[in-house]
């Protein structure tokens, strides 16, 4: 049962927002009265003491009652699947401490703090595949990226011979990489097999506005020498 007061208010609503159209009148009341409605059987479970709270923070940002229950169910279920969110092989530990990072950043919005739980799983898994392909081919990639990033070569070079005439040897130059860490790029002009694989794999040469990503580039190579010619590494 909705609340006069509660019913009134959304009438009153929707006869502001459209004020010549009852048919849209009609649908707006229509669909908060079942907002409303949906709000009030929702089950929050270990959220039952929060229940005001949870309202009274959706309602600052939403007029419309389907929409705030909308808003606190999604908070409902991203607590929920919090609680029991595991990550397989990863180890407990780790989400623990994923959850604590996310609590730390996200202290107001379940939500928010599910959606930063699982994308920091995403992205874990990424580097752990990423370390599983690159790892084993490291050193082949480095030498092989040396190897080409020093064929560079620029006519402009003026290199004069010992005798005085101007000598086309010479004039290659080292290309230097440019790496992503995940917070800043930096430019190396020679590379180390300590860099992890995660960062090795953004390795690219910057042309102006272009720029070539060799070390993918090369990754693709040695799988396709591996797939098609029986390469062995």
């Amino acid at each position: 049962m909705i609340p006069d007061e509660v019913l009134r208010d959304i009438t009153s609503r929707a006869k502001a927002e459209w004020p010549d159209d009852t048919d849209m009148e009609t649908h707006c009341i229509k669909q908060e009265t079942e907002g409303y409605a949906n709000l009030q059987s929702l089950d929050f479970g270990p959220l039952a003491d929060r229940k005001a709270e949870l309202i009274e923070s959706a309602r600052e940002i939403y007029d419309a009652w389907n929409d705030v229950f909308d808003t606190v169910e999604a908070e409902v279920s991203a607590y929920n699947a919090l609680a029991g969110y595991t990550a397989d092989e990863l180890g407990q530990d780790l989400v623990e401490a994923w959850k604590a990072e996310a609590r730390r950043q996200h202290d107001s919005s379940f939500a928010s703090q599910l959606a930063y739980v699982e994308g920091k799983e995403l992205k874990h898994r990424a580097i752990q595949a990423t370390r599983q392909e690159i790892d084993p081919i490291k050193a082949l990639l480095i030498e092989l990226e040396e190897i080409v990033g020093s064929e560079c070569y620029n006519g402009n070079i003026q290199n004069y011979a010992s005798w005085g005439e101007l000598d086309s040897v010479g004039r290659q130059f080292r290309y230097p990489v440019t790496f992503y860490n995940g917070n800043r790029k930096t430019k190396e002009w020679s590379v180390s097999e300590g860099m992890p694989s995660e960062n090795l794999i953004t390795g690219h040469y910057k042309f102006g506005s272009n720029e070539l990503n060799i070390y993918r580039a090369l990754a693709k190579v040695v799988s396709h020498l591996r797939s098609k010619y029986g390469l062995k590494v």
